[in-house]
């Protein structure tokens, strides 16, 4: 409950401790007529004289065509100042209404950051009552909570950075803060993705014998790791020198060294969705031999294909990773990249804990049936939970390949005692059911 109470109060104070910083100040340049003379020049090749006529300002409020050819003209002519300052004019004497999405974006988080939170708490106390042994799935979860908290965290803070609003509002160290935030919450972001499939793949070794299964999980855990590493150089390497990385956007054309960055966004978006489509079925492979009850099989079945959701999730985020990368608005136009990649991350806690919560949540129902707040379960249970199979005979081969036929060439290896009868020296505990020896002294 204290863990509740402090998120609470947390939230609830955040807004007053980062007031937001992402407008610039207003001035008393309100007019078109007030751009720089860069930007001036470049407007008047488009429109007829005199430049700032009624009809020409009106043309340029309605007409886009013309909008999006003066802003490329004067990005290429003139500073990138120069540019959000005649777009932000504009905006005013077109009347259009000021981007601000920032609440939104707040409650979103707030809700990702809560089933993540709500679903590793769940799993804690599961492992803290027993249900189940801690394994190296449970730390990798937690180490993938934390890369979680972080682009909460991070999200957060870029509301007030000037996420979900027009770049052009914005003066230049919110711009460049905003763009140092978006490398946090992207590396943040890999990380914990890669964080949350291994989870899900060691729980896959942990559960499932099949000798040729578990070859393909571990060959599947190095794949994760090795595009992990190879996404987060490339990402690292993508601006050289590095600082270009947050304050390269006051440059048109970019200069220095750029690697193709549409290319890595899209390799690591096109491997994300493969591993996610291939973690779903090789469950659902295993469990469709298990001799269960057909309807047993399919709640197993649906606790294990929750990975569909991610699926989604990580589909639904291609088409805002398409506008960003073609987008002069960052900080407006990342607002659907960066929510849809903190819900996939979200989704992934949930989908990665789903089938450990699972036994807290049978000794919850247990417990409402005993005290009658649930309606008991029909006679259903005394079926059994398995399919009724009859016995097949077992053929053995020789280490020579021939097939044993007879019962008696099979040979019975009793490393445990169990086929044979206890020795006179040695007695049963009848209350313990254990052997224990006894001699004589000499």
């Amino acid at each position: 409950m204290k863990l509740f109470a402090i998120l609470r109060l947390f939230i609830l104070i955040l807004p007053c401790i980062f007031q937001p910083v992402g407008a610039s100040s207003p001035t008393t340049a309100q007019r078109l007529e007030d751009a720089s003379q860069c930007a001036i020049k470049c407007f008047s090749q488009f429109v007829d004289k005199p430049t700032f006529s009624t009809a020409n300002k009106e043309r340029i409020c309605h007409d886009h065509k013309l909008s999006n050819a003066v802003a490329s003209s004067i990005r290429t002519a003139c500073p990138i100042r120069d540019l959000f300052d005649f777009l932000k004019l504009e905006q005013t004497n077109c009347g259009r209404p000021e981007l601000d999405n920032d609440h939104n974006i707040r409650g979103i988080n707030y809700t990702i950051l809560g089933i993540a939170v709500f679903s590793i708490v769940l799993r804690t106390v599961t492992k803290s009552y027993r249900f189940s042994q801690w394994g190296a799935d449970d730390y990798l979860i937690i180490a993938a909570s934390v890369f979680i908290g972080v682009q909460c965290i991070i999200m957060g803070l870029m509301t007030f950075a000037g996420l979900g609003r027009n770049i052009w509002t914005l003066d230049d160290s919110t711009i460049t803060t905003f763009h140092i935030y978006l490398l946090v919450v992207q590396y943040a972001y890999v990380l914990s993705l890669c964080l949350i499939k291994l989870s899900i793949l060691y729980f896959f070794l942990r559960t499932f014998p099949d000798p040729t299964f578990r070859l393909i999980i571990k060959c599947t855990i190095a794949f994760n790791i090795v595009t992990t590493i190879i996404v987060t150089i490339c990402g690292a390497l993508q601006r050289q020198p590095i600082h270009l990385l947050w304050d390269g956007w006051k440059e048109y054309p970019p200069r220095g060294i750029t690697l193709n960055i549409p290319a890595i966004i899209f390799f690591h978006a096109g491997v994300n969705i493969a591993l996610d489509v291939w973690m779903f079925a090789l469950p659902l492979t295993q469990l469709y031999s298990l001799g269960l009850q057909p309807k047993k099989k399919a709640g197993v079945m649906v606790i294990f294909g929750v990975g569909i959701f991610l699926i989604a999730a990580s589909c639904i985020r291609i088409p805002y990773l398409l506008d960003f990368t073609r987008t002069l608005n960052a900080s407006s136009n990342a607002q659907g990249f960066v929510v849809w990649s903190n819900i996939e991350s979200g989704v992934g806690i949930l989908v990665a804990c789903m089938p450990h919560m699972q036994p807290i949540f049978r000794a919850i129902a247990a417990r409402a049936r005993s005290w009658n707040i649930l309606p008991r379960g029909s006679n259903s249970s005394t079926e059994g939970i398995f399919v009724q199979r009859s016995l097949a005979t077992i053929k053995m081969s020789k280490t020579d390949g021939t097939t044993l036929v007879e019962p008696d060439d099979l040979v019975l290896h009793d490393r445990g005692g169990l086929l044979s009868e206890p020795s006179p020296a040695k007695k049963v505990d009848s209350k313990f059911g254990s052997v224990s020896e006894t001699g004589t002294s000499g």
